[in-house]
């Protein structure tokens, strides 16, 4: 069973965008092809808001299981849900999770919601993702579990679109890898996530049974096939489906590029220009507004393009969408070296915020952050390194900026939108024809205090170089140098132009290494007031020698006694591999001792209530009117209007203490 939402908008045209600031009408339709109609909704609201249990219909609470209240920052995972989309270009459906407390309500037209209750639940049996999640002790307050259920649900399901070979009876698509990165993001305070890993990396098909850990479902020395014959079974393209056919055949109104900007010229206010909304996790909103705009319905601002001169990138592609179309680039590039960058821009993407984040957040949002509110933005970092350009329309003028003087500009008004972003042709940027050898060396960095998800970066660093072998020494030379260094303090990112020039057309050696370090050290200096500044200078400087450091001969003793150890010059395909992200999670191993002494004591048993946690289904009968209600966490319950609330305090006013603790 899944909850399908269908929602009477307000139609993007240029008339009702205008008169209309509200939803007007809210359809809602079940899996039992129910109807309920809402009048009014506040077109501000999320899907997860705080306000919703005091605005909203209770039966519309209740059908979209709003079960957590919501942090609004999308940093924890646990209001994922999954939401089904129609592309009629491509004639499919998009799968895909977001963050609920920060996704806009009115922006799922024609969109279907799956939740963790609509694959499971006490009435229609749980979901072998719940089963699991049970069995291998993945759920202990069960806060985050249903967020966790709702992304390894999505990864199961993207899963099923990949081409054959088909995977063994019982499992999915999904490698083990994958799986245990499904669940990235998803913040939990209490079971160190291996039991979670475990759950998920049951469902891949090229699991090691003996990798899974502690569980519920057999015992130690049992045999592989008795524990595929006890985990619970998993059918593929399974009972739940997730989007209606009926959805494919709603309206979806869109509106012109031209319309959009003559509307923004004649001065508005009150409006606030929307893709995902995930701004609003980092950046709280401090004036209500009237009008959202959502700029995905606008064709030319949702188009990705390939030509000779480039990539072009709208900028209400999210970034999920942005980091496929770099990595198709990647297979289709003329050299080797070109693949690899286009690999690394994508593998540096992919560590920017979590998969439910991405799926939403536009990279077009994420550019006009980091100009106008000096967000510690990794993006604007690798496209200022690779030299990117940006399409800005001012009214009905175009005009094409690189990425420096795009973030150098004063902000954007309200009269002014980012269009497109450009990655140029890796070719013509660095003047190579298509029978040029040559060697170039491209690495992309990030300090964080975890490698994936929601940290925001201390320090982020793209380096770049083409190096070649000197002719009348032994030696390497260096040209076309590209430095980008970002999020370590300061307003945006910006390219070492004096290392830059310093390095090129000189003979790599330990002095002129030395010698940058040393420049470079002076030119990466965080702004005052930002923590840790020694440790972020150090870090610019560590990835420097990092990257020319495998180029010296072995035992080359350095300034201030330090060592350099050798490697030969990496070759491209090579510099594939280098960098790679390590497992999510070292591995480990758990011998637990059972002996019937103590029986029950000791024994792996599953948490009775671990699937219904998972599940969301907690119900409780209320006396009052003696129908079914979902149960919910205190924290969750709003408070009501006038509530009086308990609070702890002192009162240092007893002297004899006697008469204090009947007051």
């Amino acid at each position: 069973m899944a909850n399908y939402l269908n929602f009477d908008i307000y139609d993007l045209q240029l008339t009702n965008l205008i008169g209309n600031s509200q939803l007007r009408q809210l359809l809602i339709s079940t899996a039992n092809w129910s109807i309920l109609v809402v009048e009014d909704i506040d077109c501000s609201l999320e899907l997860q808001d705080r306000r919703q249990p005091r605005m909203m219909n209770p039966d519309l609470v209740r059908m979209m299981n709003i079960d957590r209240y919501p942090t609004t920052q999308g940093g924890c995972g646990a209001c994922v849900v999954l939401l089904s989309k129609y592309n009629p270009v491509l004639d499919q459906v998009d799968d895909f999770t977001v963050s609920s407390c920060l996704t806009l309500l009115c922006s799922i037209n024609g969109c279907s919601i799956t939740t963790t209750e609509g694959i499971g639940n006490t009435r229609d049996g749980f979901h072998p993702i719940h089963e699991r999640f049970s069995g291998f002790h993945a759920s202990q307050c069960g806060f985050c579990t249903p967020g966790m259920c709702m992304s390894l649900f999505s990864a199961l399901v993207n899963a099923e679109k990949i081409p054959p070979p088909e995977p063994p009876l019982g499992f999915s698509k999904l490698k083990v890898s994958k799986a245990e990165k499904a669940i990235v993001g998803n913040l939990c305070r209490y079971t160190g996530y291996h039991p979670m890993a475990n759950a998920c990396k049951s469902f891949g098909a090229d699991v090691d049974m003996e990798d899974l850990g502690l569980n519920s479902f057999w015992r130690k020395g049992d045999s592989k096939d008795v524990k595929l014959s006890s985990l619970p079974s998993y059918k593929r393209n399974g009972d739940v489906c997730t989007f209606p056919q009926f959805l494919k055949s709603e309206n979806r109104s869109s509106l012109l590029l031209a319309s959009f900007l003559l509307w923004m010229e004649m001065g508005v206010d009150r409006v606030k220009v929307v893709v995902g909304n995930t701004g609003l996790g980092y950046y709280k909103e401090v004036e209500s507004y009237d009008k959202y705009i959502d700029l995905r319905y606008i064709p030319e601002l949702s188009m990705i393009r390939r030509d000779d001169s480039g990539i072009n990138i709208g900028v209400a592609i999210t970034i999920s969408k942005a980091i496929e179309a770099v990595k198709e680039c990647n297979q289709h590039g003329f050299h080797i070296e070109e693949n690899m960058v286009y690999k690394k821009i994508a593998d540096h993407m992919e560590k920017v915020a979590s998969g439910f984040i991405q799926n939403s957040a536009s990279l077009g949002g994420n550019l006009v952050m980091a100009q106008r509110n000096h967000f510690p933005s990794d993006i604007a970092t690798v496209l200022l390194a690779v030299g990117s350009l940006v399409n800005i329309m001012n009214g009905l003028r175009s005009k094409e900026l690189t990425m420096e003087e795009f973030l150098r500009r004063p902000e954007l008004d309200s009269k002014s939108i980012l269009l497109s972003v450009k990655i140029q042709d890796w070719n013509r940027l660095m003047g190579i024809s298509s029978g040029t050898r040559m060697n170039l060396l491209f690495e992309t960095n990030r300090a964080a205090p975890q490698p994936l998800g929601n940290a925001l970066p201390y320090l982020n660093a793209v380096l770049m170089a083409e190096v070649s072998h000197c002719t009348t020494s032994n030696g390497i030379i260096l040209s076309n140098c590209r430095f980008a260094f970002g999020a370590y303090g300061t307003k945006h990112p910006l390219r070492a132009t004096k290392v830059e020039e310093f390095f090129t057309g000189k003979v790599l050696s330990v002095g002129v290494l030395y010698e940058a370090v040393k420049l470079l050290g002076a030119i990466v200096v965080p702004d005052d007031g930002t923590s840790n500044p020694a440790y972020r200078s150090s870090l610019a400087v560590g990835f420097l020698f990092e990257f020319f450091s495998h180029l010296f001969e072995a035992n080359v003793e350095l300034p201030d006694g330090y060592m350099n150890g050798y490697s030969p010059l990496l070759s491209p395909a090579k510099q594939l591999d280098h960098g790679k992200i390590p497992t999510l999670l070292s591995s480990s191993m758990q011998e637990v001792e059972l002996n019937r002494q103590y029986h029950p004591v000791g024994d792996p048993i599953a948490k009775s209530r671990a699937t219904i946690q998972a599940s969301c289904s907690l119900y409780v009968i209320s006396y009052y009117d003696a129908h079914e209600r979902e149960a919910v966490y205190v924290d969750d319950i709003p408070s009501p209007t006038n509530c009086l609330h308990e609070a702890s305090f002192t009162v240092h006013a007893s002297q004899c203490g006697f008469c204090t603790p009947r007051m």
